[in-house]
């Protein structure tokens, strides 16, 4: 696995539950020590079934992260929509702390028989001559050679292995997330137990804010980022006058200390031309990207680590067609999420001649870059 994120690791504990006698390692570029910053800090209800599959279910909720009870959001109308979990047959979703959850994922697939090496990064051209001959290089130590029957690309959005393999990624868009982290007050009653995720559209395109573990929350505001630039929301002062200028995500933060600087990641919507070859799969935010809006983004990740898990098994036994069947799965699932993505952003009719929902409102959205 060239990633040890959510996807790879998902995958690794899916191939060693099911052939427990498989060598699996785990590559990733930053060293274990290093706090990455990722989108995505809740969980929808739907990811439980998933986390039972790959057997860590038990592990996951004794960890005792936030409750997330649902969505509000201001989306098409000046109305506060709410849309509670407790509707959902899956029961509440999660709120969590990304970073240690990620650490927590690691340690899974180790716990499964998984070997995790950070501090990684495999460089060259790949070719497949009866397998992969990749040069690894260590941050600390000499380069060394790993010979493979089959490598997956966990790399996230960068895709680092299959790009270096000559695949081209669609980009579909410039959404951009600029965030903030706030620290609540001892004297925030209000809203300080509040466990919804709230998602609020604007001129300029959407906020979302959510509680974290540890008393933290996050407040991001999602638009492309030419449009970010000329309104000068990648700037704190920009930002944060743009945040006093909401309607209900201001008033969440109007005694909350801001706790880090302002922290700007890519969100655009992307996928890979082609998911899997000969010997090699891309799995995760290496295979495609979902918009923040979709909340699918871990969920995503554990299901193709399932997915590519089954197709691994397939190919080692022989089966016919195991590539072929990961490849039109994957297609068959972005195709459903262009759909549901242009429906979403279709109902939000308020500012339609605003740049930002112009663009979504054409029917080659999907097709502009």
């Amino acid at each position: 696995m060239i990633g040890a994120g959510v996807a790879g690791c998902a995958a690794a504990i899916a191939l060693r539950q099911q052939l427990p006698d498989l060598t699996v390692l785990l590559l990733d570029r930053k060293s274990q020590s290093a706090q990455s910053f990722n989108i995505g800090e809740t969980l929808p209800p739907q990811t439980m079934p998933l986390l039972q599959q790959l057997g860590i279910s038990e592990n996951f909720l004794a960890r005792g992260d936030l409750v997330a009870l649902g969505t509000r959001s201001i989306w098409g109308s000046e109305q506060i929509n709410e849309y509670p979990f407790w509707y959902s047959s899956y029961g509440h979703g999660w709120h969590i702390d990304r970073a240690s959850f990620d650490d927590w994922l690691v340690r899974q697939a180790e716990n499964a028989g998984a070997t995790a090496l950070f501090g990684v990064t495999v460089s060259g051209t790949p070719k497949y001559r009866h397998g992969w001959h990749l040069t690894a290089n260590h941050a600390t130590a000499s380069a060394f050679t790993i010979q493979s029957s089959l490598v997956v690309d966990a790399s996230g959005s960068s895709s680092s292995f299959s790009r270096r393999m000559g695949i081209s990624t669609d980009k579909l868009d410039q959404l951009t997330g600029s965030f903030c982290f706030f620290q609540v007050q001892a004297n925030d009653t209000v809203h300080g137990v509040d466990s919804f995720t709230l998602v609020e559209s604007s001129d300029i395109g959407w906020w979302y804010s959510a509680p974290l573990p540890q008393g933290l929350w996050v407040a991001a505001l999602m638009t492309d980022s030419d449009l970010a630039r000329d309104v000068n929301v990648f700037d704190e002062t920009g930002w944060f006058k743009a945040l006093a200028h909401t309607r209900l995500t201001r008033t969440r933060f109007d005694i909350k200390k801001p706790l880090t600087p302002l922290r700007v990641k890519p969100a655009r919507s992307q996928r890979q031309q082609q998911f899997c070859g000969r010997g090699w799969y891309a799995v995760g935010d290496a295979a495609s990207v979902f918009d923040p809006l979709s909340s699918l983004g871990i969920f995503k990740a554990l299901r193709h680590g399932l997915l590519v898990s089954y197709a691994i098994r397939d190919e080692l036994q022989d089966k016919p067609n195991a590539a072929q069947k990961f490849q039109w799965l994957l297609e068959s699932e972005f195709r459903h999420y262009l759909h549901m993505h242009r429906q979403y952003y279709q109902l939000e009719k308020r500012f339609m001649q605003a740049p930002f929902w112009l663009r979504r409102q054409r029917p080659a959205f999907a097709r502009n870059v």
